[in-house]
């Protein structure tokens, strides 16, 4: 684990919030003058705790698409199961994103897909491919995103658990 301070917390706070501020804004947002600052996130950088810097998209403004979670159970877990998972899942660009959680399910997915058609072919060829490891799916359409991981107050969250 690396530490932080206040400072590094603040730095990581606000490029969280706006990755394109300037190094003046995120000076004078932090309370350091331009060049401590800038050290101090390349500094983070460096150690990877900053990962990288993105464009936050609105997808529906481009095209429509259909989000929908997919729950899938693994048949006898065994780590070469897993792996072979995990791979196939890296593979299929439509999975956006894949966790692997603890409890009665192995792996969280987020599909993209035009239509339910091709969430369907999507489903079709994931599972064609991993015909002898995935046991159970279940599938859970989006209706309406709430909230989003960059909606989230990290500075509040952070600055809680590293008081502890």
């Amino acid at each position: 684990m690396i530490e932080l301070d206040k400072i590094d917390v603040k730095i990581i706070s606000a490029l969280h919030r706006d990755g394109r501020m300037t190094k003046l804004q995120l000076s004078e947002e932090v309370g350091l003058s331009a060049t401590p600052c800038w050290e101090r996130m390349k500094k983070l950088e460096k150690k990877g705790v900053i990962k990288g810097y993105h464009a936050e998209l609105d997808l529906k403004k481009i095209t429509y698409l259909y989000f929908s979670r997919v729950e899938i159970t693994i048949k006898d877990h065994t780590l070469a199961k897993a792996s072979s998972f995990e791979k196939i899942i890296c593979s299929i660009s439509e999975v956006i994103e894949c966790e692997a959680v603890l409890g009665n399910i192995d792996y969280v997915l987020k599909i993209l897909s035009r239509n339910i058609e091709e969430y369907q072919l999507i489903i079709e060829k994931l599972l064609d491919s991993c015909l002898p490891i995935v046991l159970d799916y279940k599938t859970l359409p989006v209706s309406k995103i709430i909230k989003e991981a960059n909606q989230s107050n990290i500075h509040e969250i952070l600055t809680r658990y590293l008081a502890d």
